[in-house]
């Protein structure tokens, strides 16, 4: 009995020992892989996917008619995403097809009237002409009357009677050279009129084309073919101008931003392979290249910079943002099932 009891003691140790040596062959086995992985790759798994994230805005203020989405719809290009009450923005449309048209009336008034005192400087020089040749007949008369006078072949009725023609000829001569003085002022000043009008109808025809322009702007849709993100908007909301209605994801260009640390420079290069493993698709691997790697490193890009002259300074070690592009060598059905923010791992060929 004593003996069947030690046997099965030894049993039991060798078991115990068996297991040890296997979790200690395993343990460095794992830790050879991981120096392996570590020494002659760079790997990281400070990584996400990337796409391109578009806000839409409102280029005018007013209350949400109607959406025409849902929310992480897929849409095309040019479909209709919001529409915004137009009441007011007709209204102005209409105001201002009135202010044009009201200008062009008023060019064109004073084009004719800039005509019709052209027409009465014409007429004016016309009868300055005409009435200087009976002038100049009528002062040849009166010469000749006066020496006829002198000679008494003349009564001094009939001297009298050619002098009086003379002076009411010379008088209509310079009051017709003043009218036509006057109607050439006036020429001038209609033909200053014609510039404000001129004036005053780009300025009426450039705030119909706004008019226009707000009220295409009512109806807002998709810039490119993507999917719509969250919606936050309820029909009847009131919206400011530059206000950001929603996000829309491209789903088309995807790539990652892989953070390495600054130690690891050594050993990244631009056109250098990659492997990408996907988190969420049971590390699914992903062929990939790096295209790019940033000048500066993320802390530096952030929003508020860390400032290491306070004197609280603590070494910590600095990671450099890489974009990584997939390969055309990827499946386009494989890459579909990429989204942004998608944790992966990455690690160089």
């Amino acid at each position: 009995m004593s003996h069947q009891k030690k046997s099965l003691q030894k049993k039991h140790f060798s078991i115990i020992n068996a297991l040890l040596i296997l979790m200690v062959s395993g343990g460095l086995i794992w830790a050879g892989v991981i120096y392996f992985k570590f020494d002659k790759s760079e790997y990281t798994n400070d990584a996400q996917i990337e796409e391109f994230i578009t806000p839409i805005n409102t280029r005018v203020a007013g209350y949400i008619k109607k959406i025409y989405f849902i929310e992480h719809q897929s849409v095309k290009k040019g479909d209709t995403l919001v529409v915004i009450d137009d009441r007011e923005l007709n209204i102005a449309l209409a105001q201002a097809e009135a202010a044009y048209m009201n200008a062009q009336a008023a060019r064109n008034v004073t084009s004719s009237g800039v005509n019709t005192v052209k027409n009465n400087v014409a007429v004016s020089e016309s009868n300055i002409a005409a009435t200087g040749a009976r002038l100049l007949n009528a002062e040849k008369n009166y010469k000749r009357y006066a020496a006829l006078l002198k000679d008494e072949v003349v009564t001094q009725q009939q001297y009298e009677q050619v002098q009086t023609e003379y002076d009411a000829l010379k008088a209509q001569y310079q009051a017709l050279k003043h009218q036509k003085g006057t109607t050439e002022l006036s020429a001038v000043e209609a033909g200053s009129r014609i510039g404000v009008n001129e004036a005053e109808l780009k300025r009426s025809k450039a705030a119909l084309d706004m008019a226009k322009l707000n009220l295409s702007y009512t109806v807002i849709t998709a810039p490119y073919d993507g999917v719509v993100a969250r919606r936050t908007l309820q029909e009847g909301q009131l919206i400011q101008a530059g206000q950001s209605l929603l996000s829309f994801v491209s789903g088309e260009l995807k790539w990652v931003v892989a953070n390495y640390r600054e130690k690891q420079l050594n050993g990244i290069q631009v056109g250098q392979d990659v492997l990408v493993k996907v988190d969420a698709l049971g590390s699914k691997t992903y062929k990939a290249k790096i295209t790019a790697i940033s000048q500066a490193t993320g802390a530096k890009l952030s929003t508020i910079p860390v400032d290491n002259s306070t004197g609280n300074f603590v070494k910590v070690q600095q990671r450099i943002p890489i974009r990584i592009e997939f390969s055309v060598d990827n499946k386009p059905e494989d890459l579909k099932l990429l989204r942004a923010g998608m944790n992966v791992e990455v690690e160089s060929i």
